[in-house]
């Protein structure tokens, strides 16, 4: 890792899978946790649980998903306060790192695709190339299932619903400041 200029490791699991397989991290290398189900700031959620529940559900049945899991949990890392709060302190964590930032979560795709979505996004990325990708974890992952569009599509929906537009939801969802976010751009943009 010190070969790629990594300097620091955000960790976006939860405890019990921090616990199961904690991060081996080298010397030089500065770990953060930014578990996105955590309770630490309550059981909230900005609108009604229940009826992002029954979208969900609605939306994964009529796009015939093989994951209603995931249908349902793509709009709710827009929709639960605590996940904003592990959102953002990673791209805060990437803005503010000298080094390069490594996040992930345990398989790599969904809080880690949401996360680099929402960078992309935050960019300037049109959302057909982010949408693609996303969908490149079907080939990295070695499985033609391990994600669909139809649940990046929920997240964004989530947060056109609860907020309006993407800009609302980086500075009053995630709490990001527009030097946060000028710095990502001036960091990351070439």
């Amino acid at each position: 890792m010190l070969d790629q200029h990594i300097t620091r490791d955000v960790d976006l699991r939860n405890s019990v899978e921090r616990s199961d397989e904690p991060d081996r991290v080298p010397a030089g290398i500065t770990y953060q946790v930014a578990d996105v189900v955590s309770l630490s700031h309550g059981l909230k959620f900005h609108k009604d649980a229940a009826a992002t529940l029954a979208a969900a559900l609605a939306a994964g049945l009529f796009s015939g998903s093989d994951d209603l899991g995931q249908s349902i949990g793509y709009p709710f890392m827009v929709n639960f306060v605590g996940a904003d709060y592990a959102f953002h302190d990673t791209l805060t964590a990437v803005a503010a790192n000298q080094g390069a930032t490594l996040y992930h979560c345990t398989a790599g795709k969904d809080r880690t695709g949401w996360t680099t979505a929402v960078l992309l996004t935050l960019l300037g990325v049109p959302r057909a190339t982010v949408e693609a990708d996303f969908l490149a974890s079907n080939t990295y992952t070695g499985d033609p299932d391990a994600v669909e569009l139809s649940w990046l599509r929920a997240a964004f929906a989530e947060v056109d619903y609860i907020y309006g537009d993407f800009d609302t939801y980086l500075h009053k969802g995630l709490m990001l400041d527009d030097a946060t976010i000028d710095a990502l751009r001036a960091k990351l943009l070439v």
